[in-house]
């Protein structure tokens, strides 16, 4: 048996707004998937999901669509996810907040450092 379509369900239904433009297909697919594990719906529209993609130019844009309740929740998620990638790998991979990570990485350049002037030192002895 086929799926019907209830047009009283429609009615009911929560209407979905635009969110954000990204520039390729991906982007958009890893946004919605982000969006999705933090339980918010996602739909994406553009050119680049038809039958004939293009991924050229603005036609090449996805739009994302999220229920108009989870605007504001979903706007603070896009927002986090572009702050922790702006800052770098080290703190999306939790280096940097880890206390222990800081100490170790300096103790290894002081290592360094002592190891690179006692192998100066003997070179300025043996010339």
């Amino acid at each position: 048996m086929g799926h019907t379509y209830d047009s009283e369900m429609d009615r009911t239904a929560e209407p979905f707004v635009h969110l954000a433009d990204v520039g390729d297909l991906v982007s958009a697919r890893v946004c919605a998937a982000l969006l999705g594990s933090e339980g918010i719906e996602a739909r994406l529209h553009g050119e680049s999901l038809g039958p004939y993609p293009v991924t050229v130019g603005r036609m090449a844009v996805t739009q994302i669509w999220v229920p108009e309740s989870a605007v504001e929740r979903g706007k603070e998620v896009m927002l986090r996810a572009e702050i922790e990638h702006a800052l770098g790998p080290e703190v999306r991979t939790g280096a940097l907040a880890n206390p222990e990570a800081i100490p170790m990485r300096l103790l290894a350049l002081i290592l360094v450092v002592v190891l690179a002037a006692a192998v100066i030192r003997l070179l300025v002895r043996v010339f």
